[in-house]
């Protein structure tokens, strides 16, 4: 069975948010996103077959970015996915949508630098 997330796809998406929005320093992103900077380069670096929860939500919020698209890639829910990795892919939103909730009631609703989902970095 395939995972929800293709680490290095998702690198790709992230080093780009980095990248356009952080000047590439990494440092500057996790402390702005309110991540650890290990969590953050380990998904840069491709190395986190599961990337934790945590890290993912620092970065729809940080970066005010689609969750679909964060891990998926995809701009639209019509998913050209196989169907295992659209499994996992609904049950990981699913718990990123239970962390950002969580998150919220914690931190507010507030977020880092607004992006136009509808244009997502080049990948």
């Amino acid at each position: 069975m395939q995972e929800a997330i293709v680490p290095e796809e998702l690198a790709i998406r992230v080093r780009e948010l980095v990248e356009r929005y952080d000047g590439g320093d990494v440092a500057r992103a996790a402390i702005r996103i309110g991540a650890r900077e290990a969590d953050l380069r380990s998904i840069l670096g491709a190395e986190a077959r599961q990337p934790n929860v945590a890290v993912l939500s620092a970065i729809v919020r940080g970066y005010d970015v689609d969750t679909w698209w964060l891990i998926s890639g995809e701009t639209t829910a019509g998913s050209t996915l196989p169907a295992d990795r659209r499994v996992n892919t609904l049950h990981l939103l699913s718990e990123l949508g239970t962390t950002l909730t969580l998150q919220r009631r914690l931190y507010g609703s507030g977020s880092g630098a607004r992006i136009n989902v509808d244009d997502p970095p080049r990948t």
